[in-house]
């Protein structure tokens, strides 16, 4: 059991070194031997872990939403939603993800990347489908309950994991003083929480 610990510990510490590298330089600039040196291992132990650079950044896809899907946990443990009505509930999902993900300007820069190999690299488009459509799901479970307007749930789902999405990748290039994202995100919640 220790050996898995071991082993599952080496694999985040090389998964968190991709993650630097990216915040300093594009992934295609980035070498194995960069990711083994911030990870602080020979090199020669990243080909023991992960089959290649692909490889490691497809697990480092896993890692980013593993990564969220515990900080919700975390946050929903925290705040007992099961007493929340729905709206309550929603506009805590609103807050955690405007705060953790959407406004996280690192964060942001890293996915831009990802979006852009996965144009060209059905593996990594492949991976970021699967993680998008977890979490529409996921989304519309949570605002869905059961009553009529819950047809309009994966609707709303894709249309706030889209514009989530779309204020990331504005906050990459827009400065803050151009346009206000905390504002913009909070007239969205308080639309979509009008339509609940």
């Amino acid at each position: 059991m220790a050996r898995k610990s071991v082993r599952e510990e080496r694999k985040k510490q090389i998964l968190q070194a991709l993650d630097q590298c990216l915040l300093e330089k594009s992934f295609q600039q980035t070498s194995i031997k960069d990711i083994s040196r911030i990870a602080k291992v020979n090199h020669g132990v990243l080909h023991y872990y992960f089959k290649s650079k692909e490889d490691i950044l497809l697990h480092y896809i896993d890692y980013v939403v593993d990564y969220f899907k515990g900080q919700v946990q975390e946050m929903l443990a925290a705040k007992n939603t099961e007493q929340m009505s729905r709206k309550d509930f929603v506009k805590e999902m609103f807050v955690f993800v405007n705060q953790k993900i959407t406004l996280d300007k690192n964060l942001s820069k890293i996915f831009v990347e990802i979006w852009e190999i996965a144009l060209y690299n059905d593996a990594v488009r492949a991976k970021l489908k699967g993680a998008y459509k977890e979490w529409i799901q996921t989304l519309t479970g949570n605002i869905s309950d059961g009553s009529a307007d819950g047809e309009a749930a994966p609707i709303l789902s894709i249309a706030m994991v889209a514009f989530w999405e779309g204020m990331a990748l504005f906050s990459t290039i827009f400065d803050e003083n151009e346009i206000d994202f905390k504002e913009t995100l909070a007239r969205f919640q308080q639309r979509i929480l009008e339509i609940l």
